[in-house]
């Protein structure tokens, strides 16, 4: 069965290789492709006699793919951060803050909703909402990269995606060792868990950004550089920052993202950004991969669910939790009502949720399956509502194209 797996994988890749741009005008996505593929998948499997029993046990293995994610996170962070046009941010460095305000604002909000939808602890509900909450830019990349949108409104959004991730991160580990019982719910606990993760996160990447950034410049100098090696330069980078913060207990999500920050801002080279595109590339073969595995654990996970408050939240969770909260605090300044709208809606539910996900079926808590479904169905909705919307929304900034 496994070598069937992985000639529909092949197949899967070989289709989208050859059919891109066709697929793009349709308006599907890379993560939309792969998600339908391995959803195609586990349909298939879980029909044939013995496959829903083995996919059953793979779905039990998945926190194997944890570290894969988490390094193709890293990169994606690393590597938005480092095209990132800090002249802009520095004029309008106001977005970004305001919309990680909206951050606690979101969780409250979807705590809310699943305290009502679910009857959960209040604990199990911040849980959930935590999950759900980090965003993820490469799913409205049609958007990111639209030279249309100003400037302004795309940079603060991929640097909001970046630093979200990692401030997640201390909350969830909090929550998770409270409902594990591995902690006391303690303002000095919360506080010392974030203030580590956090301080870890940017002292290891000034230091270790700054030898990288030396060493470089003494390489170039010298003329150590070889064209062959250049897409692993960066990707060597992002997993070296990422994993020893983490092997720090610091966040490596903010390490990657702050160390991408400081090459942006430090090195400069004219071959640079085509090394940065370069690694990516690598990144988006793993992204493919794991948007497949996504999508064959979600055709057993979700295929079962017999909740229909699970998909009432799934879409309040896409729709609502961010736009409400989001937009009121972008009130005032500047910014017109269509500017405020965009900046809240885009708010997709991606790898860093699903790494999240993973981390919480490592504990098996309790209600760990009934939190698994509701993260898994927003995430599955929000990669095809975000990835469709992406484009009739940057359309609207055609007329005002060129503004910063």
């Amino acid at each position: 069965m496994i070598y069937a797996l992985i000639a529909a994988i092949g197949l899967s890749l070989f289709i989208y290789s050859i059919t891109a741009r066709q697929l793009d005008r349709a308006e599907l996505t890379a993560p939309m492709w792969f998600v339908l593929t391995g959803g195609a998948i586990g349909f298939v499997l879980g029909n044939i006699e013995g496959g829903q029993q083995a996919l059953a046990v793979d779905i039990n293995g998945l926190q194997t793919w944890l570290p894969i994610i988490e390094l193709t996170l890293a990169i994606y962070l690393f590597s938005d951060a480092a095209k990132t046009r800090l002249r802009v941010l520095s004029h309008s460095f106001q977005l970004p803050v305001k919309l990680l305000l909206g951050l606690p604002l979101t969780m409250v909000f979807g705590a809310w909703v699943a305290h009502e939808l679910f009857q959960l602890s209040w604990l199990a509900c911040f849980l959930i909402a935590v999950i759900i909450t980090p965003t993820d830019a490469t799913l409205c990349k049609t958007f990111i990269q639209d030279k249309s949108v100003p400037t302004r409104l795309r940079e603060a959004i991929n640097v909001e995606s970046g630093l979200n991730d990692g401030l997640c991160i201390p909350v969830f580990l909090f929550l998770l060792g409270v409902l594990a019982e591995r902690m006391q719910a303690t303002t000095e606990s919360f506080a010392w868990i974030f203030i580590r993760e956090v301080g870890i996160a940017l002292v290891v990447a000034g230091l270790l950004t700054g030898v990288i950034i030396w060493l470089l410049k003494r390489a170039y100098q010298h003329h150590y550089f070889a064209s062959k090696t250049s897409p692993f330069l960066f990707v060597g980078i992002a997993f070296l920052v990422f994993s020893v913060t983490q092997a720090l207990h610091g966040s490596g999500f903010i390490a990657a993202f702050v160390s991408g920050l400081l090459f942006d801002k430090y090195y400069r080279d004219e071959f640079k950004d085509q090394l940065i595109e370069e690694g990516e590339h690598l990144a988006e073969f793993a992204a493919f991969m794991i948007w497949i595995v996504f999508g064959l654990s979600a055709s057993v996970v979700l295929l079962n669910v017999t909740q229909w408050q699970v998909w009432v939240y799934a879409v309040l969770a896409t729709a609502m939790f961010r736009l409400i909260p989001v937009f009121l605090c972008l009130l005032g300044g500047e910014l017109t009502t269509k500017e405020r709208f965009t900046l809240a809606w885009f708010g997709p539910k991606g790898l860093a949720s699903v790494v999240l996900t993973l981390m919480l079926l490592s504990e098996e808590l309790p209600n760990g399956l009934q939190i698994t479904q509701v993260a898994m169905a927003t995430v599955l909705l929000s990669i095809f509502v975000f990835g469709l919307s992406s484009r009739p929304i940057s359309k609207l900034f055609t007329s005002t194209s060129g503004r910063e």
